[in-house]
């Protein structure tokens, strides 16, 4: 299961450049296969990161599946640019970020938004809440002493 589809990879990266890295050597004609095959080994590689952390399909949230579909299609557009022309510096970066923030992820350091479990409390506010019993003495309850 892919996190990005090739329209989202088309979008991240541009027409021009997706079509340019797609290109089948043999037919000379840009291929749906390598993209959908591009895509699928970039979910693969996903996967492999998050097994370490999460019951595997993720069931991320909406901010989590955003994040899996950009790293998704960094990756896959890795697996496509294959070649010196396309490969170019912004790919090679946005690679080594998408498996830098991966390597986070398995280590703990950082995770994918998930929805919440059925039946799961709701998550709690990041501030400390007091609960304290009312004032023993007070201005009203001293007057007259």
């Amino acid at each position: 299961m892919a996190y990005a589809t090739s329209d989202d990879l088309t979008a991240k990266w541009g027409s021009d450049l997706v079509a340019l890295a797609s290109i089948d050597p043999e037919t000379g004609v840009s291929s749906p296969l390598r993209i959908t095959t591009a895509l699928d080994a970039a979910a693969a590689q996903i996967n492999g990161y998050l097994v370490q952390r999460y019951n595997l399909p993720v069931d991320a949230s909406p901010d989590g599946a955003t994040l899996l579909k950009g790293l998704c299609c960094d990756l896959a557009m890795g697996q496509l640019s294959n070649t010196p022309g396309v490969r170019n510096e912004i790919v090679k970066e946005a690679i080594k970020d998408a498996k830098d923030f991966l390597a986070l992820v398995a280590a703990g350091k950082a995770g994918v938004p998930q929805n919440p479990a059925p039946g799961a409390p709701a998550p709690s506010p990041q501030e400390a809440v007091m609960i304290s019993d009312p004032r023993q003495f007070s201005r009203h309850r001293l007057r007259g002493m």
